[in-house]
């Protein structure tokens, strides 16, 4: 009878949603904070930036987008799990994953945008930057905190 109880208790514990969420955490934490580092390298260039900006301003900016684009596109190709798990729970998990991954694609856009600013500065590139980088920075925030909460994690890397 224990056994059976074992068993069955193993069988929840292997789909719930703190297991998903820290066997993410497990598999992508150095990734991520590689990501959200990348992106406040980037924030702190595009901060330093004069109204006119020099060449090795430019230079320093196009080193720093070019990485965080770079660890952006890694993470939005991540393989999540977890799709098609039923109750409500339990989709708390891949719907933060995908966040995660949305969130990265859209700051790879986002780069993209400021790498093209590198090269040919421009206020509507800096404006395209500005407006994916909130969109993807909201949804990786929201997506990665909810990982880290389901996960019982603390500090997770937001950007």
């Amino acid at each position: 009878m224990a056994a059976v109880a074992a068993l069955a208790c193993a069988g929840c514990a292997s789909s719930s949603p703190q297991t998903a969420a820290t066997r993410f955490r497990d598999e992508h934490s150095a990734e991520a904070s590689r990501v959200a580092a990348a992106v406040k390298a980037v924030q702190l260039e595009v901060a330093r930036l004069s109204s006119s900006p020099a060449r090795s301003q430019l230079g320093r900016l196009g080193q720093a987008v070019g990485q965080a684009r770079r660890d952006a596109v890694q993470a939005g190709e991540w393989n999540v799990a977890g799709r098609g798990e039923e109750g409500a729970e339990e989709e708390d998990v891949p719907r933060a994953e995908g966040q995660v991954t949305e969130g990265a694609d859209e700051m790879a856009s986002a780069f993209s945008a400021l790498q093209a600013y590198a090269r040919a500065p421009s206020a509507v590139a800096l404006a395209r930057y500005r407006s994916e980088l909130a969109n993807g920075r909201s949804q990786w925030d929201e997506g990665i905190s909810q990982l880290w909460y389901l996960a019982h994690a603390s500090n997770p890397p937001t950007v």
